[in-house]
């Protein structure tokens, strides 16, 4: 009977021993494999997480960008406007030696609808007739105070008016609308609807209509009305109604609020206006 040799047969253990590799490479195998399965979900974790915060910053920019738009001073100025920040030029050719009137105005202002009414159109006769070049500035204060835009786009729609050639008009109208105005329906700061707005156009004159519309939906003057806006201060305008007179060659001055505001507002106007017009020529 033979007998079992110690370590078992030789061709066995080799076969056992290689075995042993093969699990081994095996398992460093499938060690590795994990190793890039994980490193490509660190890498696809990272780059999503880049991607959220690209968006995040695309996101900021837009709003940033918005916000730039909201203080925009970028816009078209209308035909009649005197300089870039300019009130609007009344139609007339000013004679010789004539004063200017640079009148402010809110178009949510009560006190400038009282004065359209009773001075309106002798300012549009003082700058027909020659006697004076008379400006009209478009403010848009009162919107922060009342809590609307209703300035804003009232102003808007008086350059979209001028294009047409219909400002003056326009403002008439835009006043006798305004909301608490007696006869009107709502109260001082609910601001003006569009459909009031494009009423006022249309009662003006304003031809195209659908093309003042886009206009002020577009924002097309919205830059405009700021920069008249802008130019309140250095005016040294502190509020609405105020008219300035400044004579040929004189100095300009603020004409008496009081006067301005009374029953005799025109008669005041052109008072000072022929006032102006002698010392000129004196």
């Amino acid at each position: 009977m033979s007998k079992k040799r110690p370590g078992g047969h030789p061709a066995r253990a080799g076969q056992s021993e290689d075995a042993a590799a093969a699990r081994r490479a095996e398992a460093a195998a499938l060690r590795q494999q994990e190793l890039a399965r994980e490193r490509s979900r660190r890498v696809l974790l990272v780059s999503a997480a880049v991607v959220v915060v690209l968006a995040l910053v695309a996101v900021v920019v837009v709003l940033v960008v918005r916000q730039g738009d909201d203080t925009t001073t970028e816009g078209a100025t209308p035909p009649s406007a005197t300089a870039p920040d300019g009130g609007y030029l009344l139609a007339g050719d000013a004679a010789p030696g004539a004063p200017t009137l640079d009148v402010w105005l809110d178009y949510q202002c009560p006190f400038c609808a009282d004065f359209e009414a009773a001075a309106g159109d002798d300012l549009q006769e003082l700058a027909a007739s020659g006697q004076a070049r008379v400006v009209v500035h478009t403010l848009s204060f009162l919107d922060e105070n009342l809590g609307n835009d209703s300035s804003t786009r009232a102003a808007q729609g008086a350059a979209a008016a001028d294009v047409q050639g219909r400002f003056a008009e326009y403002s008439e109208e835009v006043f006798a609308r305004q909301p608490g105005r007696a006869g009107n329906d709502g109260a001082e700061g609910d601001g003006y609807t569009d459909e009031q707005l494009r009423a006022a156009a249309q009662a003006a004159g304003v031809g195209d209509l659908d093309a003042w519309e886009q206009a002020v939906a577009d924002d097309t003057h919205l830059g405009y009305v700021r920069r008249v806006q802008a130019s309140m201060a250095d005016a040294g305008v502190e509020g609405t109604p105020t008219v300035q007179l400044t004579p040929d060659g004189g100095e300009t001055r603020a004409l008496e609020t009081g006067q301005l505001l009374g029953a005799d507002a025109g008669a005041y106007l052109r008072e000072q206006v022929a006032r102006a017009t002698e010392a000129a020529a004196s």
